[in-house]
């Protein structure tokens, strides 16, 4: 399955939440994934907490890899950084079963 195109005028688009509501929590994977995102969000008055959890990833090295650029990200762009648990063994345990499933299938919602 391929990702959703990105609309064009991305940056005509407006947050979709409540006024005065303007904090966001953002769940980040890696850096690149959500720094086009956190830019548009502190562009349009928002104030994102970014919440770095994605045990899938694997193996560990590569998980510190990603959660370090993030998290220097969020430094540059003076955002907050929560680190959420790595347990990859957690992880495969509640998947078990589903390694044949598609890329955003039902193991993405365990």
């Amino acid at each position: 399955m391929n990702a959703p195109p990105i609309p064009s005028g991305r940056d005509k688009m407006k947050p979709e939440l409540p006024t005065p509501m303007s904090d966001v929590l953002l769940h980040s994977c890696c850096a690149p994934c959500s720094s086009a995102i956190l830019e548009w969000l502190l562009k349009n008055g928002r104030k994102p907490t970014v919440f770095y959890f994605n045990p899938n990833i694997f193996p560990e090295a590569e998980y510190l890899l990603r959660k370090n650029e993030a998290k220097r990200w969020c430094e540059k762009l003076g955002v907050p950084f929560v680190d959420g648990d790595y347990d990859h063994d957690l992880w495969r345990r509640a998947v078990k079963g589903l390694e044949n499933e598609p890329e955003r299938g039902r193991r993405c919602r365990v």
